[in-house]
């Protein structure tokens, strides 16, 4: 199965606004799309590393202990089972990368994907666009650490009750 042009552009344009050094492509797709990024990186003297791995081989990201700038997964949640998938998104989340996109089928009434919306959500993945292929369709989430929480207004002096001790006392 290859991937619509439209999905590989927006991650291409991901990809670009990242600039990543280190990237982990996960599942059945061939890393052949990023060969443009790499070649800007070479023309500026900088490092583009691309680490690979299939879907028949996903057990290899257990073995992995580097840190990866973004992690791309395409075409692979429709290979392994839910377990694992969320296994995978686990590892990518807690200790691969600071930020991943994934794009996977989900779930509707006349079709066999495991996948909800709610599953992805719950890894704090924000949606970022549809696609449609071969009769199937395609979501593409993102997450990014830097994103995934805002400080909130109230956590300021101003709204504490003794305000003149904000950040002399800690407990």
């Amino acid at each position: 199965m290859t991937a619509p042009t439209e999905l590989l552009f927006d991650l291409e344009t991901l990809i670009n606004s990242a600039q990543p050094r280190r990237i982990l492509i996960l599942g059945n797709i061939d890393p052949a799309f990023l060969n443009d990024y790499c070649e800007q990186k070479k023309i500026l003297n900088q490092d583009c590393n691309v680490t690979h791995i299939d879907a028949i081989d996903i057990d290899r990201i257990w073995e992995i202990n580097d840190r990866f700038d973004v992690g791309l997964a395409l075409n692979l949640f429709e290979h392994i089972n839910t377990s694992k998938g969320y296994q995978v998104l686990s590892r990518l989340r807690d200790v691969l990368t600071p930020q991943y996109c994934v794009a996977l089928p989900l779930s509707h009434q006349d079709d066999n994907s495991d996948w909800q919306l709610t599953d992805l959500f719950s890894f704090a993945l924000s949606k970022v666009a549809e696609y449609e292929q071969d009769k199937s369709g395609l979501t593409l989430f993102k997450y990014n650490i830097d994103d995934y929480k805002k400080t909130p207004d109230w956590l300021n002096a101003d709204n504490w009750a003794n305000p003149q001790l904000w950040g002399k006392y800690w407990w």
